[in-house]
């Protein structure tokens, strides 16, 4: 975990919670997850005007998919490698965060993804479920274990699965059913 956080991060951070929270009644906490290219960062409040905590990680989509993928797909030990590393990065959160908190995203990365599944529409975005997250997730898991590429229609490109990884282990660790994902 990043313990400074420079301030253009906490003002898009900022921006971030104040669009998830106009969806949502003042005292209901959210959490707001940005996986961006050379960092992660996590808000969570309950309060309409700013959040109660940001939390900033050394995980990203470039920066995971350089420091461990070194072709694609990337070896089942490099994935292994990557997780290990994201999941020491946001498990300290598990006991930090509010409980009954619902996560939210605005990355279009997350909402690619969401549409490679079976994924819902509702009036505050799309619903990207952990059961189909994980699905898609399985499918890169083929692909990394041998199935041709050529054979799904999911990204070829390390980025793509950085983020999912990236995603996967926020959902599980942190204890999300689901992540809904909103457009600016």
């Amino acid at each position: 975990m990043i313990t400074t956080i420079p301030e253009n991060i906490r003002q898009l951070a900022l921006e971030s919670y104040l669009v998830v929270r106009r969806n949502n009644p003042e005292n209901v906490p959210v959490t707001v997850l940005h996986i961006g290219e050379e960092y992660t960062f996590i808000t969570q409040g309950i309060d309409n005007l700013k959040p109660d905590n940001l939390w900033m990680f050394d995980i990203g989509t470039d920066k995971t998919a350089l420091d461990f993928f070194k072709q694609f797909p990337p070896t089942p030990g490099e994935v292994e490698n990557a997780i290990q590393v994201v999941e020491d990065e946001v498990m300290p959160l598990h006991k930090l965060l509010v409980p009954a908190s619902n996560l939210y995203s605005l990355d279009e990365k997350i909402l690619d993804i969401a549409q490679l599944s079976v994924s819902v529409e509702s009036k505050q975005g799309v619903i990207l479920a952990r059961t189909d997250m994980e699905f898609v997730f399985n499918r890169l898991a083929a692909i990394i274990s041998g199935r041709p590429a050529s054979q799904d229609v999911l990204p070829t490109a390390n980025t793509f699965a950085s983020t999912i990884l990236i995603l996967r282990e926020v959902v599980h660790h942190l204890g999300f059913h689901d992540i809904t994902i909103l457009s600016r």
